[in-house]
């Protein structure tokens, strides 16, 4: 990649209700990220401009009409947002990996090792029945998505998963001292929580249909280097003071894909998978990964990304190395209701982007 290739565009829309009670775009722009001054090229924190994604203002109350204006990273965090996790008592907020929507109604997808993180590190239990995962109560654990400062407040709310979905199987152990371990059949969980305080749909991505193609170039954006926060207790009761948590993009091309990788198991990440070669760290797990188009003449500077193909799986942070889950084959398993999100998709009843056309 020459030196001129340094910006990548995001197609960012705006999700509200029409007056039917519809969930639909009322804007749409691309965002344009430029590296910092420095930057590597590939992995990269972005200058924040600001941005107008909408002439029409959003039919809710205050956050909601917020949501067609304000700085890049303001934009991208209402979509992309740290997965977090304590218990009652605990000093600081553990971040734990990254998530990013995928409905307006509050539809949340991470890696599955992200979410089960708090089970691994013998933080907290969990109850489970077949692919519904439970953590007991005094376990926080959800999204932190930030106010506009256009509201008069600062900082950001947690939002806590409320339903949280995995799809594998639980290996016993016969050492009564062992927990059962978990077994993934593709490293995606969907998760749910709740709708915005004024009732204003979620800004959700939007979902490729299709896999990533060898040589395409993947952009994974995430809280790298995400350090957890510090709860600090003001007239008797814990807050959370301003703290930092900076998107970054991490690029490269994608190496080779592994859709059969549930069955043949050719590499150690699991489920349907590719393999890109881009800088990719820990609090990176679980963020979408776009497919992009590469610029079509010397002149241009910009790779355009619309739509998520894959999560970050694992990487290898002394390299520019990583597996990705694939996100097409996952919308297909089961949900509630034996729901699943493209079933979900097709009825427009959740603000689930549909993205058609040759490529996407």
């Amino acid at each position: 990649m020459t030196d001129k290739f340094q910006e990548v565009g995001i197609l960012k829309t705006v999700w509200n209700k029409d007056k039917d009670g519809k969930w639909g775009i009322g804007g749409f722009m691309p965002l344009t990220l430029r590296p910092k001054s420095g930057s590597d090229p590939e992995f990269f924190q972005f200058q924040s401009t600001m941005e107008k994604t909408s002439n029409w203002p959003v039919a809710f109350g205050s956050y909601g009409s917020l949501t067609t204006f304000g700085d890049t990273d303001l934009l991208l965090k209402q979509s992309i947002v740290p997965v977090v996790s304590w218990v009652d008592g605990d000093a600081s907020i553990r971040c734990i990996g990254t998530g990013f929507m995928v409905s307006c109604t509050g539809r949340v997808i991470t890696a599955s090792h992200v979410f089960l993180d708090p089970y691994d590190r013998k933080q907290a239990t969990v109850s489970r029945e077949d692919n519904i995962i439970k953590f007991p109560d005094g376990m926080r654990f959800g999204v932190l998505i930030p106010l506009s400062p256009a509201t008069g407040h600062i900082g950001s709310i947690f939002y806590p998963f409320t339903e949280c979905r995995c799809w594998g199987q639980w290996k016993e152990s016969p050492l009564l001292h062992m927990k059962p371990e978990w077994n993934p059949l593709t490293d995606i969980a969907v998760c749910k929580i709740p709708r915005l305080p004024d009732g204003a749909g979620h800004q959700p991505l939007s979902l490729s249909l299709n896999s990533f193609i060898k040589g395409e170039r993947a952009i994974a954006i995430g809280y790298a280097e995400m350090g957890d926060i510090a709860i600090e207790i003001r007239d008797g009761k814990p807050t959370v003071p301003k703290f930092a948590h900076n998107l970054y993009v991490s690029m490269g091309p994608v190496n080779n894909v592994f859709p059969n990788n549930h069955n043949e198991k050719v590499v150690f990440a699991p489920g349907p998978c590719f393999e890109f070669l881009a800088k990719i760290p820990g609090k990176m797990s679980g963020a979408p990964i776009f497919g992009s188009d590469e610029p079509r003449t010397m002149r241009e500077s910009r790779f355009f990304a619309a739509i998520v193909r894959g999560v970050v799986s694992t990487s290898s942070e002394a390299s520019k190395h990583a597996y990705g889950a694939m996100v097409s084959p996952a919308m297909q398993l089961p949900l509630a209701g034996n729901m699943t999100l493209r079933t979900l998709m097709d009825s427009g009843n959740e603000g689930i982007p549909i993205v058609r056309g040759a490529g996407l």
